[in-house]
């Protein structure tokens, strides 16, 4: 407190710092016992799209099926599927490491280390509306879609293990989320298995909703009164659907995007044009989103995914979505990134680069790139390796060029404006 203060003001500050406090570790269960919230949204959109009511019933129907397969907040389960190696993608001991109030053991090793690093902003349930997310911007992750922005794989894969652990220690420039790098080794594999069990966990429930919304009237996902058949046909349906969403996690470690480096002699200079040409040119066209000037105001007015399901420019719909609680965070529109203040939220490497490039950025307007070779006929649209590279270091030299100019005649280059 500022000594500058009165003391009663300065008193009233410290209670309101000390009440926040409380109600924050209150909220995100620190201090009380914890539950898994319902994906409501992702129900009512169902509902919605397909003209159907899921009942009281079928709703209890999933929460129990996700309680039998993952546990709770303070006791997580690893769901047994035959003929998955799912211990490589969640590990027991770590998610009893990472799962839980905050504590130690009695040797003195952490114990909830998701709620005490992470779920003020992501949540207990992993829905990104936890009770500070409405202050950040950008909101922080709903990991419950199974989308990741910044990973090593292509679009519509999930990231390997290294680029969470990326995530972890380096953080997200030009966000909320910060470096864990001061966390011991166990602690962030055990934050890492925690994050992918909550994104495995959420993306399960959406299959499950999604098949609950497509029985008859008066059917159950798994009904425990019918018959041994019926409940053994059921609960098979249920295994597989929950084995399809791990065996993507177990795929990813194989479907990093191979990247071949750069001609270390080229020509840099000339590299740098050509990707300026291709920034403003028709095949690439950065420029629709990120603006002439490079600056991230092209393209101000479309949302992600996340936000997308909202159904934001459908104001009946959203007034709908709206009214579910305190865990919908009113839609923002997504914005292109600036690339003139060298900020990049997936890393500043070029190999960082490359891949945001190649591979888009999920869950966003960013498209993949179609890569050609060099033997691609005559006409065929897309870039080349080499074409990405320069591009690349287009990129990495914005924050350098000088925006004094119009970008149709700088320095003896002219384009045509599109």
């Amino acid at each position: 407190m500022s000594r500058y203060l009165s003391n009663s003001v300065s008193s009233r500050s410290f209670v309101g710092c000390v009440v926040l406090v409380l109600l924050v570790s209150s909220f995100v269960g620190c201090t009380t016992k914890a539950k898994f919230s319902e994906n409501a949204v992702y129900i009512l959109k169902q509902e919605r799209d397909l003209n159907v009511e899921i009942s009281p019933q079928q709703r209890r129907d999933i929460a129990e099926v996700l309680a039998g397969m993952f546990g709770t907040p303070d006791k997580p389960n690893v769901p047994k599927l035959g003929g998955i190696d799912i211990a490589n993608v969640l590990d027991a001991t770590q998610l009893h490491v990472a799962s839980g109030p905050v504590s130690s053991d009695e040797r003195g090793r952490a114990r909830g280390l998701y709620r005490e690093h992470c779920a003020h902003c992501h949540g207990v349930t992993g829905d990104g509306a936890g009770p500070t997310a409405a202050f950040l911007n950008p909101y922080p992750r709903d990991y419950r879609m199974g989308v990741f922005k910044f990973k090593s794989t292509p679009k519509a894969g999930k990231p390997t293990h290294e680029d969470l652990r990326d995530i972890l220690a380096n953080g997200i420039p030009g966000t909320a989320m910060p470096s864990f790098k001061v966390l011991p080794n166990n602690e962030i594999e055990a934050l890492i298995s925690y994050v992918r069990y909550l994104s495995i966990r959420g993306e399960v429930e959406r299959e499950l909703a999604y098949l609950t919304a497509d029985l008859v009237e008066g059917e159950r996902l798994l009904d425990v009164t019918g018959s041994r058949e019926d409940r053994s046909e059921q609960a098979a349906s249920i295994r597989e659907t929950a084995a399809r969403v791990v065996q993507k996690w177990v795929d990813a470690e194989s479907q990093a995007t191979p990247i071949e480096a750069p001609d270390p002699e080229r020509d840099l200079v000339a590299s740098i044009k050509h990707g300026r040409e291709l920034f403003y040119g028709p095949i690439a066209n950065c420029v629709k989103c990120h603006g002439d000037s490079a600056l991230g105001d092209g393209q101000k007015t479309d949302y992600d995914d996340w936000t997308k399901e909202l159904e934001p420019i459908n104001e009946e719909a959203l007034e709908q979505f709206l009214g579910l609680g305190n865990f919908v965070l009113p839609p923002r529109n997504i914005h292109p990134r600036n690339l003139r203040q060298g900020v990049y939220r997936g890393g500043r490497r070029p190999i960082d680069l490359y891949r945001r490039i190649h591979n888009g950025i999920d869950g966003t307007p960013m498209p993949a790139t179609l890569v050609i070779g060099d033997d691609a006929a005559a006409g065929t649209k897309g870039l080349t390796k080499d074409d990405i590279w320069s591009l690349v270091d287009y990129v990495r030299n914005l924050p350098y060029e000088s925006i004094s100019l119009p970008p149709v005649i700088e320095q003896g280059y002219q384009r045509e404006r599109l």
